[in-house]
């Protein structure tokens, strides 16, 4: 891999120790990946924030970070596990919230914007076409490559990190144009309607192919779709891109995916339980996305807890339209900057079977919660949390 002498320098530490380490990191993944060089980024999105995944380690190691790195573009970071929130203290103890503000100032003090946010497209970091960034997200970087056209590959914490300070990613992966062409097409059987079932087709997608991928069939989509098929793509799979497409590219595999395999999927991703809570937002809800929401409820109470989770430049903006304590007192719960999946509502509400619209949550739910979980459109969710 080929540096300038720009690049040089601050390998040779010459621009300062926080420039020096993350350019280190930056060779290291470069070299593994036979990166041909760095390219410059306009943005960084960092994962390993959550402090109950990273726990007091990652606090020591971010903390220490902090004290000589700075970021060179702009970056932001994804959800706490407890939120810093005025009103944390309603679900969270004190200490994990101490903790996990430290976490997030540390953050600040290299440069950090906005909140905590899994999805940065949304908020304060939009990228458009052609934008080569870092990305740690999975949903997002699946949503960037596909829906939006940026480039990004699927970065883990520590390169996401090393490329804010620097401002420059390696050069490999899906920064390169012949990576993001489909090297394999699924064509659908039939048109899909519902979170759900692009929730499905998601968790085929990711089991079964490992480069990009080209889907046939999907004519017209929502953005909230979209953004269900790229979360549900990133959990399952660790592809970073698919192509919607009306034809495949000559000479490429081609896979036909039939009604009943998208059941068999959604089967494997969701149960038949009687839910003690509803849960929205894996990635995070918009504020017109919550707006509907509310709309759908139409001022009635829901017969169990339904839990809306965002990021806060959205739940300012709800909050100058609607009563935040009125909606809480009438078992509607906004839950801002914290992870839905990772943060241990399930077990502090004493939720053990969850009702929600994600495949994603779905998974990590189960995973780090064991509670049971249902999928279901949004409107179906909605539907049955006023009827449960």
């Amino acid at each position: 891999m080929e540096l300038n002498k720009a690049e040089e320098k601050i390998l040779a530490g010459e621009y300062g120790e926080g420039m020096r380490l993350a350019m280190e990191v930056l060779v290291a993944v470069g070299r593994a990946m036979n990166a041909t060089g760095l390219i410059d980024i306009t943005s960084a999105h960092i994962s390993g924030v959550n402090y109950y995944n990273i726990g007091d380690a990652g606090l020591e190691l971010i903390s220490d970070i902090s004290k000589t790195a700075r970021f060179s573009v702009k970056t932001t970071i994804n959800p706490c596990g407890p939120s810093i929130s005025s009103d944390a203290d309603i679900l969270f103890n004190k200490h994990d919230v101490e903790k996990q503000k430290e976490i997030y100032e540390a953050f600040r003090r290299m440069g950090a914007v906005g909140g905590c946010n899994c999805v940065p497209y949304e908020g304060t970091n939009a990228a458009g076409p052609g934008e080569h960034v870092s990305w740690a997200e999975s949903n997002a970087v699946v949503f960037g490559n596909s829906v939006l056209g940026v480039y990004t590959n699927r970065e883990s914490g520590l390169s996401a990190l090393a490329a804010a300070v620097v401002g420059k990613t390696p050069l490999y992966g899906l920064h390169v144009e012949e990576n993001r062409r489909p090297k394999a097409f699924v064509r659908l059987e039939s048109a899909l309607k519902g979170e759900s079932e692009y929730g499905a087709l998601g968790h085929y997608i990711g089991k079964k192919f490992k480069e990009t991928v080209g889907i046939i069939g999907i004519r017209r989509a929502t953005r909230l779709e979209l953004k269900t098929l790229s979360a549900s793509i990133g959990t399952y799979g660790s592809l970073g891109m698919f192509k919607l497409a009306e034809i495949p590219e000559k000479g490429a595999e081609v896979v036909d995916i039939s009604k009943e395999e998208l059941k068999e999927s959604l089967s494997s991703i969701s149960s038949d339980v009687k839910p003690d809570a509803v849960f929205i937002g894996c990635p995070f809800t918009t504020a017109e996305e919550i707006t509907d929401i509310l709309n759908s409820l139409n001022g009635k109470r829901p017969s169990i807890p339904v839990y809306i989770f965002t990021y806060s430049e959205a739940y300012e903006d709800i909050s100058r339209k609607f009563n935040i304590k009125s909606l809480r007192e009438n078992n509607v719960h906004l839950i801002r900057d914290t992870c839905p999946s990772l943060s241990k509502v399930p077990e502090i509400i004493g939720a053990k079977a969850v009702l929600t619209d994600s495949s994603k949550a779905s998974f990590y739910l189960k995973a780090s919660s064991g509670v049971r979980v249902a999928v279901m459109d949004r409107e179906s969710v909605i539907s049955k949390a006023l009827s449960a």
